[in-house]
C-alpha cells in the first residue's frame, strides 16, 4: 500500500477514536435525563474515555511496538466496537461507566499505535507530513463525533448515535492487512527500559505536561460546549453542534498546518506555545461566559486555531525529541499517558464547577489550565541531536 493510503486508514482510525469524544456533548442532555445524572457524573462518563490511557499508555505504547502495531491496532478497533456496544445498550449508570472503560482500552491501543507507525514511514519528509496531519486527529475527530452525534440524536436517540460513530472503525480495520509492516528498528529495548528513558528526558516530561493541562482543558471545554451554547445563546444543541464543528476543523487546520510551516522556518516550538495557550485561555474564558452569538463564534475561531497551533507543535516536537536515543512508541505512550490523566481528571472538576458556579467557574478552571501549559511551555528547550560528520 502507498504510504498516502497508510496515512489516510492511520488517521482515519485516529478520527474514529476521537469521534469517542465528540459523540458526548450532543447526548448530554439525554444521559443526564435518561441516567439522572449530575454534572459531576457526567463528566465523568465524559473523561472515561482515556481511562485506560491515564494508567498503562508508556507501557502500552512500548509492548504495541514489540508485539507489532498492526496486531495492537486490530485489537484496539476490536475494543472499541465492544466498548460502544456495552456504552450503546446500557441500563445503568455502571454499565455506561463500563462502557466506556472497555472503549478507553481501544481508544489507547489506536492514539498510541496509528502515530507510531506514521513515524516509521521511512521518507523523512512523509514522516514529517504524516505527522503534520496526525496533529488534528483530535479536532477533527472531536468535530465528526459532534456532527454524527447531534444529527442521528435528533433523528434517532442517543444509542443509535454512539453505534454510527463507532461503525467506521469497522471498515478500516481490514485495510490494515494490505499495508506493509514497519520497520522493527529501535522496537527490541526491554518494557523498563523503553519507560524509563522517556521519564528521564526533560524535554520529553515538559512537553507531555504541557500537552496533558492542554488536552486535559480541552477535553472538558468540549464535552460540556454544546449544552454552554445552547444555555447562554438559546440556540438548539444542533445548531451548536454545526458551528463548533465548521470552527474546529477550519480552525484546526489553520493553526496546525501553520505550526508546521513556522517550525519549519526554524521558529522555536517554544514560541509558538507561549503563544497559542494564553490565546486558549483568554477564549475560553470569553466563549463560556459571552451571551452574544458574533463574540462566541469570533472566541471559538480563536480557541480552535490555538488548538490546532498547540497540538501540532506537541506532536511535531516527538521526532526531534526522539532523536536516537528513545523508542518512539514509548514517546508517543508518555504525551498520551499525560494527556489522559488529565482528561480523566479535569471534565468533572468542570463539571463541579458548573453545578456549583454555571459556566463561569467552569471558564476560570479551564482558563487556569490552559495558563498552568504556559508557564510549564516556557521552561522548554530543544535537545541537540548530534548529527554524523
Amino acid at each position: 500500500m502507498p504510504p498516502i493510503s497508510a496515512i489516510c486508514v492511520l488517521y482515519g482510525l485516529g478520527l474514529t477514536a476521537s469521534m469517542q469524544v465528540g459523540l458526548i456533548g450532543p447526548i448530554a442532555p439525554d444521559l443526564r435525563a435518561g441516567f439522572d445524572l449530575s454534572q459531576a457524573q457526567f463528566g465523568l462518563v465524559a473523561s472515561l474515555i482515556t481511562a485506560a490511557g491515564a494508567l498503562f499508555a508508556i507501557p502500552t505504547g512500548v509492548w504495541a511496538a514489540r508485539a507489532g502495531l498492526r496486531q495492537s491496532l486490530v485489537l484496539g478497533g476490536v475494543m472499541m466496537i465492544i466498548g460502544a456496544a456495552i456504552f450503546a445498550t446500557a441500563q445503568s449508570t455502571g454499565m455506561l461507566y463500563v462502557g466506556r472503560l472497555v472503549t478507553s482500552i481501544g481508544y489507547l491501543l489506536i492514539v498510541v499505535g496509528a502515530p507510531s507507525w506514521m513515524a516509521n514511514l521511512g521518507n523523512p519528509k512523509v514522516v514529517a507530513m504524516a505527522m503534520s496531519i496526525w496533529g488534528t486527529f483530535i479536532p477533527v475527530g472531536v468535530a465528526m463525533g459532534n456532527w454524527t452525534s447531534a444529527a442521528i440524536v435528533a433523528w434517532l436517540d442517543w444509542r443509535m448515535a454512539v453505534i454510527a460513530c463507532t461503525i467506521p472503525v469497522a471498515f478500516l480495520l481490514p485495510a490494515l492487512m494490505w499495508m506493509s509492516k514497519p520497520a522493527k528498528a529501535g522496537f527490541d529495548r526491554s518494557l523498563m527500559s523503553g519507560i524509563s528513558g522517556v521519564l528521564k528526558s526533560r524535554p520529553a516530561m515538559q512537553i507531555a505536561l504541557t500537552f496533558g493541562a492542554f488536552a486535559g482543558a480541552t477535553s472538558a471545554a468540549l464535552a460540556f460546549m454544546p449544552t454552554m451554547m445552547a444555555d447562554n445563546l438559546a440556540i438548539g444543541i444542533p445548531l451548536a453542534a454545526a458551528i463548533i464543528g465548521i470552527t474546529a476543523i477550519a480552525g484546526n487546520i489553520i493553526g496546525s498546518i501553520g505550526a508546521g510551516m513556522f517550525l519549519g522556518r526554524d521558529i522555536s516550538g517554544r514560541l509558538i506555545l507561549a503563544i497559542g495557550l494564553p490565546v486558549m485561555a483568554l477564549a475560553i474564558a470569553v466563549l463560556f461566559t459571552s451571551q452574544n452569538i458574533g463574540i462566541s463564534i469570533i472566541a471559538l475561531i480563536l480557541f480552535n486555531i490555538g488548538q490546532g497551533s498547540v497540538a501540532g507543535t506537541c506532536f511535531a516536537l516527538l521526532p526531534r525529541i526522539a532523536g536516537r536515543d528513545l523508542s518512539m512508541p514509548a514517546l508517543q505512550g508518555m504525551l498520551a499517558q499525560f494527556a489522559e490523566v488529565f482528561v480523566v481528571i479535569v471534565p468533572p472538576l468542570a463539571g463541579a464547577m458548573i453545578d456549583w458556579a454555571n459556566w463561569k467557574g467552569a471558564a476560570f478552571l479551564l482558563a487556569g489550565f490552559y495558563l498552568a501549559g504556559f508557564i510549564i511551555s516556557l521552561r522548554y528547550r530543544q535537545p541537540h541531536i548530534a548529527t554524523p560528520g
